[in-house]
């Protein structure tokens, strides 16, 4: 048998609902929000033929084809950025599953099941890893290229009730179809810059006997307050200000795609950025750049470390009782 796509597989089932249901649902939700956008445009043409006595699409047929051209590019790149609530979502799953990745089976006592099973304790931890950094952002990225092609295809379809047709525009737009392959180009880029965030949940989450989530909080938070403190008392600066952005917000604000751009030097380039004429793989290219930054080795270090003390700990802790 082979044994780690077993556990992958484990983990997939275990945790189907944030993994597959909740980006579904949410983009179910998005999707129903647009095509209700779509039927309120339908009964606005209606209702303002009847009373204005014309139909608004020739009151916008003067539009220009460059116009038209411009509006196309922007929906087109607008893909990448109505995928926000999932992008949330995932976060959110990604922070609590690890929180729970390996204090859950403590609490119930089914740690004692599968440490009788023919499983190491790496193969488990390195699973629910890989689950985390890798599997649950690549299905929620192609949910999310489905549902941004859909709203995008809902709004062209509304504007198309007032008389805009970017149809033509729209599908002869590289953006349009290189969205969905940069989001899930960027995957192991979000895998990278997880990686310490994660591992230090999973720490947490062998360790703490209750309570993982105010453990893995409370302790930075904690240390933060702390230093803050002794700066304002003794009038010196001890790196708090530091410590807050680089340790604590990069420990949390890491769980979020596209957020290493606020931990690198290439925040000013996406200021500059220019959507429709820069492009999409310039976007991606930039966060592929921040990999050359040391901040990101030094911080897979660290994470690789946590891991490490996160299988030693499940080794010996048995119960969160």
């Amino acid at each position: 048998m082979n044994t780690f796509p077993t556990l992958l597989k484990r983990e997939f089932w275990e945790h189907k609902g944030g993994m597959l249901w909740a980006p579904v649902v949410v983009g179910g939700l998005m999707t129903f929000g647009a095509t209700v956008s779509l039927l309120i445009g339908l009964f606005a043409k209606r209702e303002s033929f009847q009373i204005n006595g014309e139909s608004i699409q020739a009151g916008v047929a003067a539009i220009t084809q460059e116009t038209q051209t411009k509006i196309a590019e922007g929906m087109a790149f607008a893909i990448v950025p109505s995928m926000a609530p999932l992008i949330a979502v995932l976060a959110l799953v990604v922070l609590f599953y690890a929180l729970g990745s390996l204090y859950d089976d403590r609490k119930d006592r089914s740690v004692l099941f599968w440490k009788s099973m023919p499983v190491s304790d790496s193969a488990t931890v390195l699973s629910k890893l890989a689950s985390m950094l890798l599997i649950a952002p690549t299905i929620t990225a192609a949910i999310g290229a489905i549902v941004g092609l859909l709203v995008v295809l809902l709004a062209a379809a509304s504007l198309a009730t007032f008389g805009v047709n970017v149809f033509p525009e729209l599908l002869s737009t590289a953006n349009f179809y290189v969205a969905p392959l940069a989001v899930l180009s960027v995957i192991p880029v979000f895998a990278l810059w997880a990686l310490p965030s994660v591992a230090w949940c999973m720490l947490v989450s062998a360790w703490a006997k209750r309570a993982p989530f105010l453990w893995a909080l409370g302790i930075p938070v904690f240390a933060g307050v702390l230093l803050s403190w002794q700066e304002a008392m003794f009038d010196r600066n001890l790196g708090a200000e530091w410590f807050w952005e680089n340790i604590v917000g990069r420990l949390f604000g890491s769980f979020v795609p596209g957020m290493w751009f606020a931990f690198s030097d290439g925040l000013d380039d996406v200021e500059r950025f220019e959507p429709v004429s820069d492009g999409l793989w310039q976007l991606v290219g930039m966060s592929y750049a921040t990999l050359s930054e040391p901040t990101v080795w030094i911080g897979l270090a660290i994470g690789a470390a946590l891991v490490f003390a996160a299988i030693r700990l499940r080794r010996y802790r048995e119960d969160a009782a």
